[in-house]
């Protein structure tokens, strides 16, 4: 037992050494050196070389100093490649052909700067803007989407962006609305489908005074491909918000018949059904009273579903007020 044990372990030692000598196969005599700097001839520190042989198998990976030379020995020759790499610099790639015996003269890497992601650049330009219309500073955010949209026209999505700016100036400036509609629409044109900016559109269009256009837009939106309630909500909202109750109502209705789970739409058609059941009432007392029972059952349903939600002390105050 003893000697078939060790003649195992002898075996699997000359397994060891034949695949030791067999990754090492890359090691030898030759040398290899440089120098790596930027396009104005300064040196690169921290630059991480690192050479392959692939007919070997040969890896080996060293960094440049403060000169920025390096240098890789004890190789073999070889096709070697070498890659140079370094955060905010085009990585570089050579094929150096060693020879153990005839040293390669040293060589001289240049690095260019690598360019910079637009997508980072309008993100924190696109910040920077939010910023100051959270100060109220309307013209200096316009002139930062304007420089965004004359250097990459292709990003169409700062419309939408540039629309909630005028809507947030609409508060002091009415006039800005129209900006909004403006911007909304030339979105539309790269993105004729969004049902959410369709209806936010038409909803915007009755605020300012264009009502059949804005019908016609919302109308033209297929139910089925919103995928959020909130998007029937906030439509709803809005036009809650301009005093038009009876063309919210069918809004909430959307978002309850599509999405039943949704509280927040049960919240909201209960108090257009209340608003629009006590104005009713008067003149029509049967009406007026159905529209309340509807509102009411449609509050209890969200205390039910949401009784810790912000809104529901609200909800629970108008219906103790319909007892």
């Amino acid at each position: 037992m003893f000697k078939r044990t060790m003649a195992v372990f002898a075996a699997l030692a000359v397994i060891a050494l034949a695949a030791t000598a067999s990754a090492q196969t890359w090691r030898g005599q030759g040398r290899v050196a440089g120098r790596v700097s930027d396009e104005a001839g300064n040196p690169l520190e921290g630059v991480t070389v690192k050479l392959f042989l692939p007919a070997g198998n040969g890896r080996l990976e060293v960094k440049t100093n403060k000169k920025g030379d390096w240098s890789a020995g004890g190789i073999s020759s070889g096709a070697w490649q070498v890659d140079f790499i370094k955060e905010g610099y085009e990585t570089r790639r050579i094929t150096a052909d060693i020879e153990q015996l005839n040293p390669k003269p040293a060589m001289e890497i240049v690095m260019k700067k690598a360019a910079s992601d637009p997508n980072i650049l309008v993100a924190a330009q696109m910040k920077t803007a939010a910023g100051l219309i959270g100060e109220k500073k309307f013209a200096e955010a316009q002139a930062i989407y304007a420089e965004l949209m004359a250097k990459y026209p292709q990003a169409f999505q700062i419309e939408l962006a540039i629309a909630r700016a005028y809507h947030a100036e609409g508060a002091t400036n009415k006039e800005a609305f129209a900006k909004e509609i403006e911007h909304l629409k030339k979105y539309l044109e790269k993105d004729p489908n969004n049902a959410e900016v369709k209806l936010l559109t038409g909803a915007e269009m009755i605020q300012v005074g264009n009502p059949e256009e804005g019908k016609a837009m919302l109308a033209s939106v297929d139910d089925a491909v919103v995928k959020d309630p909130m998007v029937f909500v906030n439509v709803g909202i809005n036009l809650m918000n301009q005093n038009k109750a009876k063309d919210a109502l069918p809004f909430f209705e959307k978002a309850i018949s599509r999405f039943p789970e949704s509280p927040d739409a049960y919240y909201y058609r209960g108090i257009t059904l209340i608003q629009l059941g006590t104005t009713i009432r008067p003149d029509n007392q049967a009406e007026g009273d159905k529209l309340l029972a509807g509102g009411k059952a449609d509050l209890q349903k969200f205390v039910q579903m949401a009784p810790n939600a912000p809104e529901a002390p609200a909800a629970q105050k108008m219906l103790d007020a319909l007892k």
